[in-house]
């Protein structure tokens, strides 16, 4: 709100502070560049990443009587779809896609910095699995992986572009700027014969 009023003052002078303070929204214009607060979307992205894919994968793998296991989140052989343990897996990375398209709308805010944020936790997921398992020669990673990081892109920038493009409300009160003008004139008093 603070950089909203200094913008308005420039544009409008000094008075119209006060008015750029009540504004509630989000501006979306020119972006400094922020390298701690890019570093820290990235830790919160793939904190949360891992935290919901361990957590999905645990509580599908108790369903189906698998043993939990932290190493099957970077194992090659388990994302499949042959066999009941695969299945499971493969779910749990799609319905982590699902809740980290969310957490792009509170933690990036922007549609088009959601392919980057995707990517890159999801690149850093396939380090980790070459370094644990070697790198990925089954076809079936790469189609379960690719599916998720698609429905995290495509359902995360939908859902940012629905958060940017709300409204932005100019006053405290059910979003009505109030004018004290005595030039200012209700629409059913103006004559279109005056104009």
């Amino acid at each position: 709100a603070r950089q909203g009023a200094e913008d308005c003052r420039a544009t409008f002078g000094e008075g119209s502070g006060r008015l750029a303070a009540k504004m509630e929204g989000k501006f979306y214009g020119a972006e400094k560049f922020q390298p701690r607060l890019i570093v820290t979307q990235m830790v919160v992205m793939q904190s949360s990443f891992a935290f919901c894919l361990a957590g999905f994968s645990a509580c599908a793998d108790l369903v189906i009587g698998a043993p939990v296991s932290v190493s099957q989140l970077f194992e090659v052989e388990t994302y499949t779809w042959d066999d009941s343990a695969g299945l499971a897996m493969s779910f749990s990375l799609l319905l982590t896609a699902f809740v980290m398209a969310l957490m792009l709308r509170y933690v990036v805010e922007r549609a088009k910095k959601c392919l980057d944020f995707v990517f890159t936790y999801h690149f850093f997921h396939f380090v980790a699995t070459c370094f644990v398992t070697g790198f990925p020669s089954a076809g079936k990673w790469w189609v379960i992986h690719f599916l998720a990081l698609l429905v995290a892109v495509l359902l995360g920038e939908y859902i940012c572009m629905l958060g940017e493009t709300q409204d932005i409300s100019l006053g405290a009160k059910g979003g009505k700027l109030k004018s004290k003008s005595k030039f200012t004139k209700k629409t059913s008093d103006v004559n279109l014969d005056d104009i």
